[in-house]
């Protein structure tokens, strides 16, 4: 019953943020996120305002379905000395950062709701020959109170392997797309690791929230992807040495 509640409040929140017209900063105190010590004054305020959370739960929600179905017009380029990496349908916050040239690591923050997950990828490169790009995920668990979260993004992972990502017919990379169960796949750990990590990364009252729960799968608690990795390689056409590049995409774990 909690799983189901846990996926259907998840649902809820990255619908409801997607229908936001402004995307809120985190210093706003109706949309924070709460990921260390700094802020723990302001999570207890949040925590105060929203008492009254309906709780519901369903067989038939999938989770991994939230992260995948909002594709937007939006079109994000990532712009390295020798190539141009142009992702369509995902859009991204501070994209003025992307007009610079990037270094070989390019870190951007996806904006709520937005994925890699199904985008296609293009290339633009006049320097590199066999291109190529591989993808992995990392997830991290959140703790919830409704819109506030705090996401323990500095504690334990899962992380996959890296995985080829397939072309389609016009020759565009596909972003590869994950499961219910990948987005839930996580190190076992023990509660009183993770609830000890919560009061000393989040505050007393998150840890207090978790006061009856079992399982870092369990309401308030959540696990799901909260990074992406794109790894493209390619050759110069000049002197055969390999070019690698990396990406990482960070996505909101909630509003």
């Amino acid at each position: 019953m909690w799983k189901n509640i846990t996926l259907t409040i998840l649902a809820l929140m990255a619908l409801s943020c997607r229908n936001e017209t402004e995307h809120k900063k985190q210093t706003d105190p109706q949309h924070a996120v709460v990921t260390g010590d700094e802020k723990k004054d302001t999570a207890g305020v949040l925590l105060t305002e929203n008492k009254n959370m309906q709780l519901g739960g369903s067989d038939s929600v999938d989770l991994s379905a939230v992260h995948t179905t909002n594709e937007s017009n939006a079109t994000t380029k990532v712009k390295f000395n020798e190539l141009v990496v142009v992702i369509n349908g995902m859009a991204i916050f501070d994209a003025e950062k992307m007009e610079r040239i990037q270094k070989d690591t390019a870190e951007i923050e996806a904006e709520v709701g937005e994925t890699i997950e199904g985008r296609t990828i293009s290339i633009l490169s006049e320097q590199l020959i066999g291109l190529n790009i591989e993808q992995w995920y990392e997830t991290s668990v959140t703790i919830m109170n409704e819109g506030p979260h705090c996401d323990l993004i500095e504690w334990k992972h899962f992380n996959s392997n890296w995985k080829s990502l397939k072309q389609n017919s016009n020759g565009q990379f596909v972003g590869d797309k994950y499961t219910e169960e990948d987005y839930n796949t996580f190190p076992e750990v023990s509660m009183d690791e993770l609830k000890q990590t919560v009061k000393e990364q989040c505050g007393e009252d998150w840890f207090k929230l978790l006061e009856k729960t079992n399982s870092p799968r369990e309401y308030p608690c959540a696990i799901s992807i909260s990074r992406y990795f794109l790894r493209i390689v390619g050759k110069r056409k000049d002197n055969g040495q390999k070019v690698t590049k990396l990406i990482i995409i960070k996505t909101p774990m909630g509003c």
